[in-house]
């Protein structure tokens, strides 16, 4: 899992080129007026899905992961929680919908931490991190955020 700020971004060439050309995406867009929906960057190789939505109490939020894509989850409003941890031999499988979805749920990880997201963070998921995105901070409201999808196999 990697983390930081949009605005600072001095460690950028330290990562892989396509989260390199993900996070200059999320960077230099303005996501305010964009709708909520894919926006295809370069193909099914790395897009961008805007998304609109209300938090909820952590416990209603499921645990996942994705085998095909690394998530880049950035928020453009409000603010979150993300629940993470690390995929490990004890995670309990919930729900699997591959091959349909690229989308794992669990139960209840181990050694779970919340990650506090403002305006403008970031957060890269590696198949290996168990994410619970969407978590209230300060109560329930109302967020925008951008996922971006990589697929995993091109970083």
């Amino acid at each position: 899992m990697i983390t930081g700020n949009i605005k600072e971004l001095k460690d950028i060439a330290l990562y892989p080129k396509l989260i390199q050309k993900a996070l200059m995406y999320l960077k230099e867009t303005d996501f305010t007026s964009m709708n909520p929906g894919i926006y295809e960057i370069q193909g099914k190789d790395l897009y961008a899905e805007v998304q609109e939505l209300m938090t909820d109490y952590r416990e209603n939020r499921n645990a996942e992961t994705h085998r095909t894509y690394v998530d880049v989850q950035f928020l453009v409003d409000g603010e979150e929680k993300i629940g993470c941890s690390l995929l490990s031999d004890s995670s309990e499988i919930l729900e699997d919908l591959r091959p349909e979805k690229d989308l794992i749920f669990y139960k209840e990880p181990e050694n779970e931490t919340m990650l506090n997201m403002k305006r403008g963070d970031f957060a890269v998921f590696f198949p290996t991190d168990i994410h619970r995105p969407g978590c209230e901070k300060s109560g329930l409201q109302k967020i925008k955020k951008v996922v971006m999808k990589i697929r995993y196999s091109n970083i």
